[in-house]
C-alpha cells in the first residue's frame, strides 16, 4: 500500500473518531439544557488540570509495561500511542481501541504478540485496581457500606493473587500468547496495580471537583458542606462506573452504562437531581479534555 493510501485511510479513521467524539459531546450538552446549572470556575479549572496529569500518568505506565515486556519506547511516543488508541473507544464496538493500539505498536517496532499481551495486562490491572478502589470506598463510606456493595472488598484478595506473574504466564500459555522477553516479577505487577490505584484516586479527585462545582438555581448543594469527606466515595463510584462502561460491549465509551452505575451509587450519598446531573457533566468534562489532548498529540506528533 503506497503512502498516499495510508494517509487517506488515516484521515478517514481520524474523521470517524472525531465524529463520534463530537456527537457524544453535543449529546451531553443538549441533555444539560434541561438543568439550570451554574458551576464553580476554580473547581472546573482544577478538574481539567487533573485530567492533564492523569493522561500523562497513563502514558507513562504504558511505557513501563512495554519496557517490562522487552520493548522500550520514549514517553512522547508512548503517550501518543496510548491516547490515540483510547480515542477509538468512542466508535461503537470495543475492538477499535485495541486494534488501534496494536497498529501503533507495530509502527513503533513492537510485535503484535507483545502488544496484545501488554493490552491484556493493562486491562486486567486497570479493572482490578478499579475494584480495589471501590472496595476500599465501600468500607469508608456510610452510604456505600451495605451488603450489596461489599463484594468489591471481598474481591481485593482475589485480585492481589490473580496478578501474580505465574498465573499470568499460565493464562498466556493457554492462549498461546506469551511473547519472548517477558520479565515481569510479582513486584512489577503489584507496582503497576498500585500506580493504577493512584490514577483512580487522581481521577476521583477530578470527578469530586466536577461534582461539587455544580449549583442548581444558584444554590450550592448540601453535600458540598461535607468537603473532602465525600472524596473516597466519589473516587470509588467513578472507578466502578468507568469499569462497568469499559465492560459494556455495545455502547461507545461506556455511554449510558457509566452514567447509570454512577447515578445509582451517587443516589446513596446525595440528594436529587445531582446523581443524574453529575455523571452527565463529568462525561462532558472528560470529552472536552480528551479533545484538547488529541489536539496536543497531533501538534507534537514529531516528538520521540
Amino acid at each position: 500500500m503506497n503512502a498516499w493510501w495510508k494517509k487517506a485511510i488515516g484521515v478517514a479513521v481520524a474523521g470517524v473518531i472525531m465524529f463520534f467524539i463530537i456527537r457524544n459531546l453535543v449529546s451531553g450538552l443538549r441533555q444539560l439544557d434541561s438543568f439550570e446549572v451554574r458551576v464553580s470556575a476554580w473547581r472546573i479549572v482544577g478538574a481539567f488540570a487533573i485530567l492533564g496529569l492523569l493522561f500523562s500518568a497513563y502514558g507513562k505506565i504504558w511505557q513501563y509495561i512495554l519496557g517490562k515486556l522487552g520493548h522500550g519506547i520514549g514517553f512522547a511516543a508512548s503517550m501518543r500511542m496510548w491516547f490515540l488508541s483510547q480515542a477509538g473507544r468512542y466508535v461503537p464496538g470495543k475492538v477499535w481501541f485495541a486494534l488501534g493500539r496494536i497498529y501503533l505498536c507495530e509502527r513503533a517496532g513492537v510485535p503484535r504478540a507483545t502488544a496484545t499481551v501488554a493490552i491484556g495486562l493493562e486491562l486486567v490491572l486497570v479493572l482490578g485496581s478499579a475494584i480495589v478502589v471501590f472496595g476500599v470506598a465501600s468500607v469508608l463510606s456510610p452510604g456505600l457500606a451495605k451488603a450489596q456493595y461489599m463484594w468489591g472488598l471481598w474481591l481485593v484478595p482475589v485480585i492481589l493473587v490473580g496478578v501474580h506473574p505465574r498465573i499470568i504466564r499460565v493464562v498466556l500459555a493457554k492462549l498461546k500468547r506469551e511473547p519472548g522477553g517477558l520479565s515481569l516479577a510479582y513486584a512489577d505487577t503489584l507496582k503497576i496495580l498500585g500506580l493504577y490505584i493512584i490514577c483512580w484516586c487522581i481521577y476521583g479527585l477530578g470527578f469530586y471537583l466536577v461534582g461539587t462545582s455544580l449549583e442548581l438555581g444558584g444554590n450550592a448543594p448540601a453535600f458540598r458542606s461535607a468537603g473532602l469527606g465525600l472524596f473516597p466515595e466519589m473516587a470509588g463510584i467513578n472507578a466502578l462506573s468507568w469499569a462497568g462502561g469499559l465492560l459494556s460491549v455495545v455502547t461507545p465509551a461506556g455511554l449510558g452504562v457509566r452514567e447509570g452505575i454512577a447515578g445509582v451509587l451517587l443516589a446513596e450519598i446525595m440528594e436529587k437531581p445531582y446523581p443524574s446531573l453529575i455523571p452527565l457533566v463529568a462525561r462532558i468534562w472528560v470529552t472536552i479534555g480528551e479533545l484538547g489532548t488529541l489536539g496536543l498529540v497531533f501538534l507534537f506528533r514529531g516528538w520521540k
